[in-house]
């Protein structure tokens, strides 16, 4: 059974017992606030919760009649079936997740306080009604205008990173760097052209693109190469090996970046002269199926040691990668992967639950590590889910300085 399909079955499993939970909530909180006519309003929430889990239920069936349509239409190539099904059930999902969070908060509070709330039952029961109303309300609002704005806008996130010794010649020099393009049926040339345009209008020296060119198989190999290859760069586009890049294929790849500029290496280093000085890249294969030894990891270090500003771009960015880069002189840590989480839960700007922090805790963003800066992309594609929530595409700015810490 292919991975896309199981997944989802797993993860539909899981989103039915939330469900559960939620629909327990909603019930008795209804039955406070309307006695017996709230619970014929719960009632009316079941055909939405049931149509909301149909995706996984028909996949099952569907993988059982016919493997090879069904995974297709996992995969987005039937847009009926994104749309109707799909695109529904992981709205549900961003929906009942942030739910959880607070169904868990309200459920924990009532047991660490359980004296209090013994006393004041009834009451603690009316305003947890009305809290809980309120916010299924108002999610049902915020959670689909934020799906629809995630998933459609690209955001520039930006970072002067200052470097003592840098030479003067390099002061300003700015590096885009971008991640998990994905060009699939989700991703197509529409999109990509406005992911180029985006990032040619920054008018950057250098281009980063820290792997997944493509989701699967090479059907969209050509197109994901010739957007990246309309990025505009002074001193070049550089990328490095994927997790799906490599599943698909790294030498058709290799070979449709090459035809349209784009320098993709596994495991080398390049070297890019300006104003007389040495940029020295590592172009770093860590990814599932094949992680990069300390022993390689030693020897591109040694030979960009020499360079002025040197900088490792792998895929994945585990924290057994993090730490020996710092010790081996690099200034920048570029990768992607993550996704920022894709559907990531909680309150922007406060607190946000990532899937991907189980793998690292470099998720998104920027982490200043005083000699080396770590940047990790959003990216622009997608991967299982078709939707983005909390976790917009991004294309990140660095601007190289000459100074002191």
């Amino acid at each position: 059974m292919p991975w896309i399909i199981s997944t989802h079955i797993t993860f539909g499993i899981g989103i039915a017992l939330f469900y559960l939970y939620f629909f327990f909530h909603l019930r008795s909180s209804l039955k406070v606030l309307a006695a017996d006519t709230g619970l014929r309003y719960a009632k009316i929430f079941l055909p939405v919760l049931i149509y909301l889990n149909l995706f996984p239920v028909i996949t099952v069936v569907g993988y059982w009649i016919n493997p090879s349509n069904m995974t297709s239409a996992v995969a987005g190539y039937v847009r009926i079936f994104d749309h109707l099904l799909v695109v529904p059930y992981w709205i549900g999902f961003a929906f009942i997740g942030q739910m959880f969070l607070l169904m868990l908060a309200m459920d924990v509070s009532k047991l660490a306080i359980y004296p209090v709330y013994a006393k004041y039952k009834s009451q603690w029961l009316r305003v947890k009604s009305y809290v809980f109303i309120g916010a299924v309300l108002f999610l049902i609002v915020y959670v689909p205008s934020k799906v629809y704005f995630d998933t459609n806008t690209v955001r520039i996130i930006s970072k002067d990173y200052v470097i003592p010794g840098l030479p003067g010649e390099l002061d300003g020099l700015r590096i885009a760097h971008i991640a998990d393009i994905q060009a699939d049926p989700r991703t197509r040339e529409r999109k990509l052209n406005r992911y180029v345009k985006k990032i040619n209008k920054l008018e950057p020296h250098l281009v980063f693109h820290s792997g997944d060119l493509v989701t699967s198989g090479q059907r969209f190999i050509e197109m994901g190469a010739k957007a990246l290859g309309s990025v505009n760069a002074k001193y070049g586009v550089y990328a490095c090996v994927g997790d799906h890049d490599y599943w698909s294929g790294s030498d058709s790849i290799q070979t449709a970046l090459g035809k349209y500029g784009v320098v993709y290496r596994d495991n080398q280093n390049e070297f890019i002269e300006v104003n007389g000085y040495t940029i020295g890249i590592s172009l770093v294969t860590d990814i599932y199926s094949r992680r990069i030894s300390d022993e390689t990891l030693d020897s591109l270090a040694l030979d960009v040691a020499a360079a002025d500003l040197r900088i490792l771009v792998p895929h994945q960015v585990p924290e057994r990668l993090v730490d020996p880069a710092q010790d081996l002189g690099y200034h920048l840590l570029l990768a992607g992967h993550t996704h920022g989480g894709q559907v990531a839960f909680g309150i922007p700007g406060l607190f946000l639950l990532q899937g991907s922090r189980i793998e690292t805790p470099y998720v998104t963003g920027f982490f200043n590590l005083g000699s080396m800066l770590v940047s990790v992309n959003n990216g622009l594609g997608l991967t299982l889910a078709p939707i983005r929530f909390q976790a917009p595409a991004e294309v990140s700015l660095i601007t190289v300085r000459r100074g002191n810490y």
